[in-house]
């Protein structure tokens, strides 16, 4: 089957103005940008802004049925406690690795498909995608700013985004194996698995924060 999205948006849910803000002007302004690339939409679960994790299989379909990952990092995005978004951006690792193998040129195969967006507390920013992933850093983001898609700071960048992610549909399209064959029966990894994980990846003290520039 085909990619049915551009790119889905991981995050932690909240209930506050702040969050619900930065999710809705996030998307939006990548929805608007994606639609004059590409014909995929921005997949965003709404029901997380009304507060708590749900999971279905539905949106473990979703994931899989999309390009790239958005990771809107906060300082609680990898919480212990609350372990789904830790399990979505796992199981975006999972695909990562075996989608990246089908494409012929090394330099492809360099460029992931996890996007991280930090919108506050760089310093927490873990090793694990410091050291491994090219990243945004949106931290001046205020409530009392404008529209992502308006603001002077932000809005190259969310097209930067939106090119990267149009690069790597366009780099699978040109592969014969379909990328998307397993998104029927795929799962995210369980809560006890994950914790393991989280164990290592939060153990350690980020280093210091140092922008590293464009997805690209």
């Amino acid at each position: 089957m085909p990619f049915n999205y551009a790119c889905f948006i991981s995050y932690r849910h909240g209930q506050r103005a702040l969050v619900e803000r930065i999710i809705n002007d996030l998307s939006d302004a990548l929805s608007s940008e994606i639609e004059l690339w590409m014909r995929e939409q921005v997949y965003v679960d709404r029901e997380r802004l009304r507060g708590g994790d749900h999971y279905n299989e539905d949106l473990a379909a979703a994931l899989c049925q999309s390009v790239c990952m958005i990771v809107v990092f906060t300082p609680r995005y990898f919480d212990k406690k609350s372990t789904f978004c830790a399990r979505e951006y796992r199981a975006m690792e999972s695909l990562e690795e075996q989608r990246l193998k089908l494409l012929p040129h090394a330099e492809d195969r360099r460029r992931g498909l996890i996007i991280p967006i930090v919108f506050r507390g760089s310093e927490y920013l873990p090793d694990e995608i410091r050291n491994r992933r090219q990243y945004y850093d949106f931290g001046d983001f205020l409530l009392s700013d404008e529209q992502i898609s308006k603001h002077p700071s932000y809005a190259g960048k969310i097209r930067e985004i939106a090119e990267y992610i149009k690069a790597r549909h366009e780099a699978f399209r040109r592969v014969q194996s379909d990328p998307c064959t397993s998104c029927d029966s795929f799962s995210l990894p369980s809560d006890e698995d994950i914790r393991v994980w989280l164990d290592d990846v939060c153990s350690a003290p980020a280093t210091q924060f140092v922008m590293r520039g464009n997805a690209e």
